[in-house]
């Protein structure tokens, strides 16, 4: 019995993952042509130097999950190996000095690359299909949580066309929330340090007017502040932009978001996290809806 337990609760729930993000991979390769910087393949590996591997690999990285046998698991292993690479090199920014999180998403993802390159040597296990089902449905939102965390962790500010601020609310005597108020006291910062000569305040009419009050109060010239009252979602903010690069200021968690819109719509696009204040207490509702709102522009946008 303890045999049979720890094989079910054990290994079952990382076999169900195992076939989720295979056919993630077969689903994302066929669609992922028309926008290779969003591709499911480039959020797992990269080749050395941040360089976005073919789509076409998520083919084969996809059907090597699903079959067993040494080139099944020579697949993988290079995948394990590729993913292992690009953790070094994050840590060798790190070194250098990127203001980031602790852990990059490369290193569960060499993890479990490396596991299930293990795997596809030795016979397929039966496994409890309902431990199976429920490693899938929870894995998977597991691993876009490391990716949405550990993405939004990273700074990478550079020099740009313009700096955009993402509207949060506003409460009725037109003073900022915290959200909103942390993200433009970080933008004014990125404006004075001379990361971009204009910044772009996108959002509700209310979200944008206060947001530029704050700005001409921190002594941001008139011409350099860009409103945008019809950015009224991620979407609209980027579809809405002239500028094709730009620094986006928002909370870590929406970031990943961003990014996603941005590689759509074809905009170099440098994400930063702004500095909270203090955690929201609103933050893991947050968190909970960009798992869905990211997903949804996956599929969708």
């Amino acid at each position: 019995m303890p045999t049979r337990f720890a094989r079910i609760r054990g290994f079952a729930p990382l076999e169900g993952l195992r076939v989720a993000i295979a056919c993630a991979l077969l689903v994302d390769a066929v669609r992922s042509f028309h926008a290779p910087e969003s591709s499911l393949l480039g959020l797992l590996v990269r080749w050395p130097g941040a360089t976005l591997l073919p789509s076409i690999l998520g083919l084969g990285l996809g059907a090597a999950l699903l079959a067993r046998g040494r080139l099944a698991a020579a697949t993988l292993g290079v995948a394990a190996l590729l993913a292992a690479w690009n953790a070094a090199e994050f840590y060798g920014l790190v070194a250098r000095g990127l203001h980031t999180g602790p852990v990059p998403l490369s290193v569960p993802v060499a993890l479990l690359l490396g596991l299930y390159a293990l795997r596809a040597l030795r016979p397929a296990p039966r496994a409890s299909r309902v431990w199976a089902v429920a490693g899938a449905v929870v894995g998977m939102p597991a691993l876009l949580l490391v990716h949405l965390v550990t993405f939004g962790a990273t700074d990478y500010g550079r020099p740009a066309d313009a700096i955009v601020v993402f509207g949060a609310k506003v409460y009725d005597d037109g003073t900022p929330s915290l959200a909103l108020d942390d993200r433009i006291r970080h933008a004014l910062r990125l404006y004075h340090a001379g990361v971009a000569p204009r910044l772009v305040l996108s959002g509700g009419p209310d979200e944008v007017v206060c947001m530029a009050r704050i700005a001409r109060e921190d002594g941001v010239p008139e011409p350099a502040i860009e409103r945008d009252p019809d950015g009224l979602n991620t979407w609209a903010t980027m579809s809405n932009l002239r500028y094709r690069r730009v620094v986006a200021v928002s909370h870590y968690y929406h970031l990943a978001r961003i990014k996603l819109a941005a590689a759509r719509l074809g905009i170099v696009c440098y994400t930063v996290p702004c500095t909270m204040t203090r955690r929201l207490t609103h933050e893991p509702k947050c968190v909970a809806r960009e798992l869905a709102a990211f997903t949804a522009y996956y599929m969708l946008r």
